[in-house]
């Protein structure tokens, strides 16, 4: 579902202001994006590892969280969300959308109200303080990354020769499957490097970048 732009162009400085009065409007009939930092404070809330996490709620390997056949979230309850303080991103921002340029530019678009939401808007504060108060700055650190090494990942499988798998190697903890799935490639990594595995989501995502990284064929 593609929702209008009511103003683009917006920095952190714009004046914004929203406050949800939860209708959980927004919940539905939306594609909800997630990257791996994401799958894993949500399988971190539930205790469940990330790979069984991406098999059970997620689509398009990964990509997207699942909706029920009535089109809303599936983490979307009779009180509202489920997951609530471990939220994606673009719920946090909602009724924002963040851009980000090729040379690392940002900006966001303020997106057109369902004639359904009872949120109130305002020109009280800022952008800034608005991602603040959603605590969105964690999850756009991560966002960042996370692009970056997408983009770095396709570029090294466009340019990969199929080669035999060397025993040891990094190709044994990462593949082009697996590597949304934080828990599946940092136990290998760590196995492979004799490491013990982090306890935390932020020590997981961690190694998950350093194995990525290291992944990453030159091209």
């Amino acid at each position: 579902m593609t929702i209008p732009i009511r103003r683009t162009g917006l920095l952190r400085s714009s004046l914004f202001g929203f406050t949800c009065n939860r209708c959980r409007h927004c919940c539905t009939n939306k594609k909800i994006q997630v990257n791996p930092y994401e799958i894993a404070r949500i399988a971190d809330r539930l205790g469940i590892p990330t790979t069984e996490f991406i098999e059970r709620f997620t689509a398009e390997n990964g990509s997207f969280l699942k909706f029920t056949d009535r089109g809303s979230c599936t983490f979307l309850g009779p009180e509202g969300c489920t997951v609530h303080s471990d939220r994606p991103l673009v719920c946090r921002l909602y009724p924002l959308a963040r851009h980000v340029g090729e040379k690392g530019e940002e900006w966001f678009s303020e997106l057109e109200p369902e004639p359904s939401c009872r949120g109130t808007y305002g020109i009280e504060g800022t952008i800034s303080e608005y991602l603040a108060g959603q605590d969105a700055l964690p999850y756009m650190q991560a966002a960042n990354i996370y692009l970056n090494l997408l983009w770095k990942l396709i570029g090294a499988l466009e340019s990969q020769e199929e080669s035999e798998l060397v025993e040891g190697s990094i190709e044994e903890a990462v593949t082009p499957e697996n590597w949304m799935d934080m828990d599946a490639v940092v136990t290998e990594y760590c196995r492979l490097n004799r490491l013990e595995k982090p306890q935390t989501v932020s020590e997981n995502m961690h190694l998950h970048i350093e194995a990525l990284e290291q992944w990453i064929k030159p091209t």
